[in-house]
This record gives C-alpha cells, structure tokens and sequence, in this order.
C-alpha cells in the first residue's frame, strides 16, 4: 500500500458500520478494533485514549448518511496520536465542508458517486500526498446494453420500478441482521457509461435537490413519531438517504412494510460485522432501530 501499511498495524473503526468495510482490511492482512459512538453516531471520544497503543496506525471517520463529522475533532486526534486519518465519505459523495469537499479531509478518502446516482460503478480514491489513478490497471466494469437500457429506463421511473419489484420479489427481509452480506468483489475500473453520468452531473443542484427531499421525510417522520438521526442536515451536505430511529425492532418493521406497500424505498443499514452482532450490544440495538427513507 502506498501509505505504508506494516501487518502488525491497526485501526480503529466504528462499530457501527458495514462490514464491507473488513473486506479489504482482512485482504491486507491488517487489524482493526473497534470505538464505540453514541446515538448521533459520533465516537465517544472519552474512550478513545484508552484504545490507542504501539500498534494503532490509523483512525477511520465515517460521514453517515452523508452528515459531515466534526473533522477538526478527528484531526485533532489524529495529530496528537500521531495516527494516520481514512475518511469515509461512501454515503456522501458531492457533499462539502467548509467548501472542501468530503472525502479529501483525510490522509486516505473513499467516496461513491454511484449510490448517490445510482449507476453501475464508480468510486473514487484519494490520497492525502500522493496521486492515485488505477484506472488503467483494472477491467472496466462489465455492463451489457440491456442493463444499461432497463436500468436507466426504470430509474426514470420509480413507481414503475418499484411495481414491477413486487410482482417479481417478495419484501426485503431489511429487519433480517444477516440478510445482505456482500461477497468480496473483484475490483473493476468505472464503466464508460457511468463515468459519462458522474462527469455531467451538477454536484450542487443535485445536492439542493437531495437535501429538499431529506427534509420532506424529516418533516413526515417527525409528524409519525419517529426520530431523526440528526437534529439537523450540514448545509454543505448531499444525503444518502434520510435516517431515523423507530420506538424498537418491531416499529421499524411495520415501516419497512410501509414502504414496500407504498412504492417507497424504506430499509435498513448497515450489515454489521459478525462479532459486533454476536456482541449483543447497543450497536445491534442501534441498527435494529434505525430506518432509512430513500432518496432519489
């Protein structure tokens, strides 16, 4: 790796996050533990100290949702640590703070583009020092025409799409902690139609446009006695999806059915890490609780 990753090295994740995220550490050999965060899904910065040692290398920031953390905090942290800081930003890519965008704060970002637009592929890598373009060494995501062609077609049109999904499937088993557990994937390079939709959008109209959208859901979940994740949204910030906590597991089920009885995208997130789940702890209650209204 470029940032110079020892085996004997490890990080300190959230434990609220998907356990995609092990994916490419487990590859590389790395370790990781975990730092608890709160219900507004900031780190509990009293216990950190506490988890830092010899090996400790690095410190990774997730923007939930989209929602900028408080950067200056973890940069702090970082400094005095001397850690290296890997910012996740796969939930907000197009989003800013303080007129940079997120996703470049750290010594390492990851961003996504593609779940924000819904292509095929495309994610993006950036280094703190150093320049980094893979494009070229990898296969270029394989997309037949007629994928292209249906996936376009039905995103044009949502309650289409999501008419046809329940003739064909029956509802996502979102409260289901084990349901969707993704492979490691082979890595591709962006496909040439997704690429072309990345460089052509307009990150900050799109952004307006998702923020109006979050606060529809904010203002329809507060009149349904549910609770947002966050008093308020970043300004700066382009939303994933807009996240709320349901009274318990079963509140949040009977709105997972409300949204597939409604042509709404209502699910959960993350798939947790096998040993967070068998922890049995608040961030298996967390996710038990929170609901995700779709956007866009």
């Amino acid at each position: 790796m470029q940032l110079r990753f020892k085996l004997s090295d490890c990080i300190l994740l959230p434990e609220y996050i998907c356990d995609v995220v092990l994916h490419p550490l487990n590859q590389l050999g790395l370790k990781y533990r975990y730092y608890s965060v709160n219900d507004r899904l900031e780190p509990r910065w009293d216990e950190l100290p506490d988890l830092v040692n010899e090996q400790t290398r690095a410190f990774m920031m997730v923007h939930y949702f989209g929602q900028p953390q408080d950067i200056s905090a973890f940069q702090s942290f970082c400094i005095k640590h001397k850690l290296l800081l890997i910012e996740d930003n796969a939930h907000g890519h197009g989003g800013m703070l303080n007129g940079q965008l997120l996703g470049t704060y750290g010594d390492l970002g990851i961003s996504s583009p593609r779940k924000i637009i819904n292509t095929f592929s495309g994610g993006t890598l950036w280094l703190k020092d150093l320049e980094s373009n893979h494009k070229q060494d990898l296969l270029s995501y394989p997309v037949p025409f007629i994928k292209r062609y249906k996936n376009r077609l039905l995103n044009s049109y949502p309650n289409l799409k999501y008419s046809i999904r329940k003739v064909l499937k029956n509802r996502p088993q979102y409260e289901d902690s084990r349901a969707f557990r993704e492979p490691i994937m082979q890595d591709y390079a962006i496909d040439s139609w997704s690429e072309s939709i990345i460089e052509q959008i307009d990150w900050n109209e799109l952004r307006k446009t998702r923020q109006a959208v979050y606060y529809n859901w904010q203002n329809f979940a507060l009149e349904n006695g549910l609770t947002p994740v966050y008093s308020e949204l970043n300004p700066e910030a382009n939303p994933w999806c807009f996240p709320a906590y349901a009274k318990n597991q079963q509140d949040a089920i009977k709105w997972f059915s409300w949204g597939w009885d409604h042509n709404k995208h209502v699910f959960s997130w993350p798939s947790l890490p096998v040993e967070i789940l068998e922890k049995q702890g608040e961030s298996l209650d967390r996710w038990e609780r929170i609901i995700c209204f779709g956007i866009g």
